[in-house]
């Protein structure tokens, strides 16, 4: 009875039953998984800086080394959790924060072109007052005329003279060719450069002027730089103004302004 007993309490509780209670086997998280999450969450700064875009390459690298390393070992290794989500985050932020930064590059562009050209006109067509004006930003633009600004520029004159030569020498200087004969040209050639300072958008607009040339300016083809820059309008597009003209300019010469740096005493400081 006994012996029959005891075999019955063996088949109801086989060894096996011990080894399916112990604690599951300890997985090791990858660290290529938590680099990968890591580098994910920096690459959000791409918004910020170009330089974050290495950080969603990286993401996405280690995301996927990760993610093969425990398909490989899966007994071994754990974490594939973090590596998607690294790699997700690599892709989504790199990737549609570098297809937002270029559509709005290509979109800066053709509006500073756009401008760029238009004030080739203006300077072929109007008056040197005209041009003063477009060098106001145009959020104080529609409350003053050209007549205005050419005022305010002339009692500057008055009271600080070379001040106000050297501010608007070239800009003068290239209306003067442009005026000296009908046959005188001005066109936009391409930018040559373009950026942002903050929130203000900054392009190098390089033209060439030609025409018969004459005792006062003797070069047939000169160039011209003009710095253009803008703002966006409550998302309607860039409204652009002029903020210095280099004539006669050498091209591929210039370079983007740099912001300046206030001292602490409300002066800014290059």
């Amino acid at each position: 009875m006994t012996d029959h007993k005891s075999a019955s309490n063996v088949s109801e509780f086989p060894l096996g039953s011990a080894i399916e209670n112990e604690l599951p086997t300890y997985r090791a998280i990858t660290p290529w998984a938590i680099l990968s999450a890591l580098c994910g969450f920096l690459a959000l700064f791409s918004i910020a800086h170009p330089f974050f875009y290495l950080f969603a390459v990286l993401a996405i690298v280690l995301g996927f080394t990760a993610d093969r390393s425990i398909k490989r070992y899966p007994d071994m290794l754990a974490g594939r959790g973090l590596a998607q989500a690294g790699a997700a985050m690599g892709l989504v932020f790199g990737l549609g924060i570098f297809t937002m930064s270029t559509v709005q590059g290509v979109v800066r562009s053709r509006n500073a072109e756009s401008f760029a050209r238009y004030y080739a006109e203006v300077a072929k067509t109007r008056r040197l007052a005209d041009l003063m004006w477009l060098g106001v930003p145009p959020a104080a633009r529609s409350s003053v005329s050209p007549e205005d600004v050419i005022g305010k520029m002339t009692a500057s004159k008055m009271q600080d003279a070379a001040m106000f030569d050297m501010k608007t020498a070239s800009l003068r200087n290239l209306k003067r060719r442009l005026d000296s004969s009908q046959d005188q040209e001005m066109h936009f050639v391409r930018l040559e450069k373009e950026g942002a300072d903050g929130l203000t958008a900054v392009a190098l607009a390089l033209y060439d002027l030609h025409g018969p040339p004459n005792k006062d300016f003797p070069q047939k083809e000169e160039n011209a730089l003009v710095i253009l820059k803008g703002t966006t309008q409550g998302g309607k597009g860039y409204e652009w103004w002029v903020e210095d003209v280099t004539y006669p300019y050498k091209p591929q010469t210039a370079a983007l302004p740099e912001k300046a740096v206030d001292d602490g005493h409300g002066h800014g400081q290059h």
